[in-house]
């Protein structure tokens, strides 16, 4: 995980900002800079050049600015330069490199094939030696970059494919952009930062100032193809071959795991803790399962972070419904059979945030999670905010006493994020299948996997790394969601009895491995499982998509 900031400001007389305008933008970079280091508080640089943008005279100055969360060793500060001048920013991890361009894997997987060298360096020098659009087509993982060719005089810049990392975006002016991982301080009070789109990669010719978005596409023609294929439409397998596909399932998933955890750097003082953003759902607690596969060779520590909110609308205490679920999940987790001669163990961490910590950090929280701005917005970065913090009691088992102040060491935290866009997991999922069967389900299910990098993704990488930890999402994997794409859809939605089941193949992993309890849960909503939602007298009945203030 690391912070980006980018910004081009013109030079030339002609075009010379308004002193006012340039005071004003050095002290939102100085702020913007000092948050970022939040996220990467292992090394900060800058890097600043000028350049000459046109024929006429024109000239500008290009500021780069970045902070390391150093995952993999070596540490390699950024922005990255090569000797060519090329200048690189790059927040995510690469987990593959396959296509044309696989002969270079080796630079990233260690003999083991467990990715482990820096992928920073590597993606600078693919980057040069075969240019931005190959190399996307042909690296997998988590990713948000900004690339200078300082040869071509263009500026390249990105999320992946599915919008795994944030990345904002301003252009107030013709002559002037900037791009960065979080917006200013203030920004929320001006509206002048947006999302970058993951739906393509764009090129910013510094002569002409024009932007060219180069779009990923599902047709093979194509200078970018998605490394999926959309979602298929067939209603079902012939009914013998389940068993097989729930056999497919848990192999892919535990290949996207397994990536994911086994590329985590330890330093010595975070040696073989890892985490998971737990609320005791089926997704969460499939992941936490798997973890406990890749690593039940280990002597290692898997913590449960499970937050819940002191609600004053509600009460209740911090008995919430998450709560409840995740000490019974917990449990099962710790019965199941396969489990038995692990090595590896389970740690339940309960986060407790009070009342007062929310008015303490709601500024933030909203500052954090801006460009989103809404009621439902706030309710979910508080849970996401608080539970990446990481900090509260630990048990070891159910009768063990607890430590308290407990924070875990993990720098990265598993999440579950995507299993219900590609499982029909919603509420909404089974009223599409009760409206118009099938063919409306697959329509609903594109639209919500087409709008997570813009519903749910850069606002949750925002607020999580503001602890200098990282979201992990296996079920994100390119390979799995090739998978699940391609399940058909009475795999996902299943009509029982007088109701519909959501998520059905992987409820029949869950049955299949012992987790009967967990197979039988019904979604529930972070914000309403942890009471993060609505905490004020007055609130409820106020809509999710209202603004909040």
């Amino acid at each position: 995980m690391c912070g980006i900031f980018f910004s081009l400001i013109p030079k030339s007389q002609s075009s010379l900002i308004a002193r006012e305008e340039l005071d004003k933008y050095a002290l939102g970079r100085l702020r913007l800079e000092e948050a970022l280091k939040f996220r990467g508080p292992d090394c900060f640089n800058t890097v600043v050049c000028d350049i000459k943008t046109d024929d006429e005279g024109g000239s500008g100055q290009l500021t780069f600015f970045s902070t390391v969360l150093s995952m993999r060793d070596p540490l390699t500060p950024q922005p990255l330069q090569s000797q060519e001048g090329r200048i690189l920013q790059f927040n995510g991890e690469l987990y593959d490199v396959v296509g044309q361009l696989e002969e270079y894997r080796s630079g990233l997987l260690g003999d083991d094939t467990s990715v482990s060298k820096n992928d920073t360096a590597l993606l600078s020098q693919l980057f040069d030696r075969f240019g931005v659009l190959e190399t996307l087509q042909s690296v997998r993982g988590e990713y948000a970059f900004v690339y200078y060719d300082s040869l071509s005089k263009c500026l390249w810049w990105a999320r992946d494919c599915i919008g795994r990392r944030s990345l904002l975006v301003n252009r107030c002016r013709q002559d002037c952009i900037a791009l960065s991982s979080l917006a200013p301080p203030d920004a929320r009070f001006r509206g002048d930062w947006r999302e970058v789109p993951a739906g393509g990669v764009y090129k910013l010719d510094l002569r002409t100032m024009v932007i060219e978005v180069v779009p990923w596409s599902y047709a093979p023609s194509k200078a970018l193809r998605y490394p999926y294929l959309p979602i298929c439409h067939d209603v079902s397998f012939n009914q013998n071959s389940y068993d097989t596909v729930v056999g497919e399932l848990s192999s892919t998933l535990l290949a996207a795991v397994r990536r994911r955890v086994l590329a985590i750097h330890h330093a010595p003082s975070r040696a073989d803790t890892y985490a998971i953003l737990f609320s005791g759902g089926i997704d969460c607690t499939l992941l936490a399962y798997l973890t406990a596969i890749c690593l039940r060779d280990h002597n290692a520590h898997v913590d449960l972070l499970n937050v819940a909110f002191e609600n004053p609308r509600i009460g209740g205490g911090y008995n919430t419904p998450d709560r409840i679920l995740g000490r019974k999940s917990w449990q099962e987790l710790r019965s199941l059979p396969g489990l038995q001669s692990s090595q590896c163990d389970f740690r339940f961490v309960e986060i407790n945030v009070p009342y007062t910590q929310v008015l303490e950090h709601k500024s933030r929280v909203q500052d954090l999670m801006f460009p989103k701005d809404s009621v439902m917005d706030f309710s979910i970065a508080l849970a996401f905010f608080f539970a990446a913090r990481g900090l509260g009691t630990m048990y070891d088992s159910p009768d063990a006493d607890p430590a308290e102040e407990y924070s875990t060491p993990s720098r990265v935290l598993i999440s579950g994020l995507g299993a219900d866009e590609l499982f029909a997991g919603y509420t909404r999922h089974g009223t599409s299948f009760a409206r118009g069967g099938y063919e409306t389900l697959a329509d609903e299910l594109t639209l919500d996997f087409g709008r997570l990098h813009e519903r749910n993704l850069g606002r949750d990488d925002r607020v999580g790394a503001d602890w200098g930890r990282e979201f992990r999402y296996p079920y994100l994997d390119e390979e799995f969601v090739h998978f699940a794409l391609q399940c058909p859809l009475d795999s996902k939605m299943r009509v029982q009895g007088n109701g519909t089941e959501g998520k059905w193949l992987l409820r029949q992993f869950a049955r299949s491995i012992g987790l009967h309890h967990v197979a039988e849960e019904k979604k529930r909503a972070i914000q309403f499982g942890a009471r993060s939602a609505k905490m004020e007298a007055g609130q409820g009945k106020i809509k999710g998509n209202a603004k909040f203030v």
